[in-house]
């Protein structure tokens, strides 16, 4: 379905290391940009890591160096206080700046940030190969306080692009078109960034996105209400808690009061493991009768409504896009992939959906992983030509700057 659990990667081989590891040097920061080295994962350790967490097809160049960066945003005139995880390659200039985009916690501190497993496995998968990179932890989430607006574009875009433009201002960290990527939750939060960005005229090398949701409405919550994978309830009642908190809506506008008070206790800190035994296997069970009215006869309903306006196959974005899915992901149905881009397409955009085999969610992102890596070299060298091919020769480049040749 659309709103899908985050990727568990590295297993138990994360903690041995990384408590081993020195940490990074310090950083000088501008104002509002905070960074607090976390670790540095040297080379061997990190190919290590991920020949355990059965990753195929990835080198690792460089020693890795992790900070938890903390900024902030403004919204509406209010300040956000945000944070994320930073990783550089030690030792080496940053080729370019990634920001990945993690996928569904429940969790506060189960994030990036802290680092968890998910922002150890992309910090040696980019930083290891000599990218600066950039993980959100998103609002609410990490040090954000409040209420993780799960899916909910105009909190989570914002936070994403404040995160690459926060980076960005830092020394080292690369100017040059930022490449996007991101699983689950993640790879929808990159094109919320990506629309942000482009609507603002900025350039954005790229999008590789891994098992996201796009048309919430009509193809991700439908998918969901029938309970065809096991996690379709949290990921049901996680965006009607998050998204009633945003919108000013009462939660038992949307769930049975029963299922309302049951889910404002899961929330507030129960284990995953926890809030999917709690919740029903038939997700409409939780949800209210003028709830399933609406839904069952394309009614009106503020909870519908959200799933409309955060839907983004609409996005005809300009860069490439390359939409990756697994053939038997029950989280986020393959359908998602390739109706998104098959819309996006007959747009004009340059979009192409990619089955990576026959995988569920959390594998299709190991699937993916080398193949995103090796699509970023592949547009870095069709950038440089491209740059190559507009240059004037340096002769004349000179001659001009030096005003002894008229320009055509």
């Amino acid at each position: 379905m659309i709103l899908v659990g985050r990727v568990r990667i590295l297993l138990i081989a994360i903690p041995t290391f990384v408590a081993g590891c020195m940490h990074p040097r310090p950083m000088q920061t501008p104002e509002s940009v905070q960074l607090t080295p976390l670790t540095t994962i040297p080379t061997i350790e990190a190919r290590v890591m991920l020949a355990l967490a059965g990753v195929q097809g990835i080198s690792v160049s460089n020693a890795v160096d992790c900070y938890r960066m903390q900024y902030s945003i403004q919204d509406n005139g209010k300040v956000i206080q945000l944070s994320g995880l930073l990783a550089l390659p030690r030792g080496v200039a940053p080729r370019r700046l990634v920001s990945f985009q993690h996928g569904t916690t429940t969790t506060r501190t189960a994030v990036p940030s802290q680092p968890d497993d998910t922002g150890i496995a992309v910090a040696i998968a980019f930083a290891g190969n000599g990218y600066a990179l950039v993980v959100p932890d998103y609002p609410g989430l990490g040090e954000s306080e409040g209420r993780h607006p799960y899916y909910v574009a105009d909190a989570i875009g914002p936070a994403v692009v404040g995160m690459i433009e926060a980076a960005q201002r830092l020394d080292g960290v690369p100017s040059s078109p930022v490449f996007l990527s991101g699983f689950s939750e993640g790879g929808w939060a990159s094109l919320a960034a990506l629309r942000i960005m482009e609507t603002d005229g900025k350039q954005v090398l790229g999008s590789a996105q891994v098992a996201g949701a796009y048309d919430l409405r009509h193809g991700s919550l439908s998918a969901a209400l029938k309970g065809g994978a096991p996690s379709d309830s949290l990921y049901l009642a996680y965006a009607a808690w998050g998204q009633s908190a945003y919108y000013s809506h009462p939660l038992d506008s949307v769930l049975t009061p029963e299922y309302a008070t049951l889910v404002e206790r899961l929330f507030a800190g129960a284990k995953p493991q926890e809030i999917l035994k709690a919740l029903p296997e038939n997700p409409r069970t939780m949800f209210n009768q003028n709830f399933l009215d609406a839904f069952d006869h394309d009614k009106s309903h503020w909870y519908l409504d959200a799933f409309t306006v955060n839907s983004l196959v609409d996005v005809v974005p300009r860069a490439p896009l390359r939409l990756y899915y697994g053939s038997m992901d029950r989280d986020v149905l393959p359908d998602e992939a390739l109706n998104a881009s098959r819309i996006m397409q007959a747009r004009g955009a340059n979009v192409t959906a990619i089955d990576v085999g026959p995988v569920g969610h959390d594998a299709s992102m190991l699937a993916a992983a080398p193949r995103i890596l090796a699509w970023l070299r592949e547009l870095e060298t069709a950038a440089a030509k491209s740059r190559a091919t507009t240059r004037p020769p340096v002769k004349e480049a000179s001659l001009l700057a030096a005003g002894t040749v008229s320009p055509l």
